[in-house]
């Protein structure tokens, strides 16, 4: 290994170690891509082993709704003192907590330098309150997050296994590094088998480390599962509903490479527990 990918390895290891709070911002490189449903499992499961999880909507793609957060003040309202924090943060029956960046009608606002500034000192004071934040963002016309805080934090890329998913991942990684420069980020491949999403990860941890010189970090994947669908129907978490599923124990994996700890849920325990008094 050379010198250059030795230091990638090291900076990895170094993010992977950050002490919490933790900022993850999660940008989704698949069309028609249910983003709040994996946000709302990986946060949900995170919860399980006793972690505060707090999700930030950030996208300028409008998904209030999924998250229930359509009434919500944001944090832009926040730093313009039309509403205190604690207004802008709801809990939900998952056991994580929600929160937005900014309405509808202050995605223009948003690049403001001075209110930016201010947002994100708010931003940084409501991420001390909990051991991790999960982002659900998009770029913006400047091919940035919309916060510095979130730009120098952790960076996840969801895709999945179809050639355009692939494409708009990489195409995603070099518009941020064009601002940042050279920088880790964690790879997430949805409706796709552990082998079939290796598979995708090689192939494009290859291409970023041939063009860009950059190292990919396998954060997982996300299986093709229908008790995602039925747990949603039953309003609740995959490993809340169904805690033997396969999605449920890819979701758990993926939180325990971002949380550290096992997850071991009270419905899981207690599933296993009546299952061995069968045996």
């Amino acid at each position: 290994m050379s010198n250059f990918q030795n230091d990638q390895a090291a900076g990895l290891r170094r993010i992977m170690a950050a002490p919490k709070p933790r900022v993850v911002s999660i940008i989704s490189a698949a069309t028609n891509h249910d983003q709040p449903r994996m946000m709302t499992n990986l946060a949900a499961t995170i919860c399980c082993h006793g972690s505060d999880v707090l999700i930030v909507h950030a996208s300028e793609n409008s998904r209030e709704s999924s998250y229930n957060a359509n009434n919500l003040p944001s944090l832009f309202d926040v730093a313009n003192e039309s509403h205190s924090i604690e207004a802008a943060i709801a809990s939900t029956p998952h056991g994580f907590s929600i929160s937005k960046l900014m309405q509808k009608n202050q995605f223009n606002i948003a690049q403001d330098s001075k209110l930016n500034s201010q947002v994100n000192a708010i931003f940084g004071e409501l991420a001390r309150q909990y051991e991790i934040v999960l982002v659900d963002a998009t770029l913006n016309e400047n091919n940035l997050l919309p916060l510095k805080i979130l730009n120098q934090g952790e960076i996840i890329v969801q895709l999945t296994r179809r050639p355009e998913s692939i494409k708009q991942a990489y195409t995603l990684i070099k518009q941020i590094c064009s601002q940042l420069g050279r920088r880790a980020f964690g790879i997430v491949v949805e409706d796709a088998s552990d082998a079939q999403a290796q598979i995708v990860f090689n192939n494009i941890a290859q291409v970023a480390r041939r063009f860009m010189q950059i190292e990919l970090e396998f954060f997982g994947a996300i299986p093709n599962d229908d008790h995602l669908n039925r747990a949603a129907k039953l309003g609740r978490s995959v490993i809340d509903a169904f805690p033997m599923a396969a999605a449920s124990s890819a979701f758990k994996q993926l939180a325990e490479r971002l949380d550290y700890k096992p997850v071991y849920c009270k419905q899981e325990l207690s599933a296993a527990n009546n299952q061995a008094s069968f045996i």
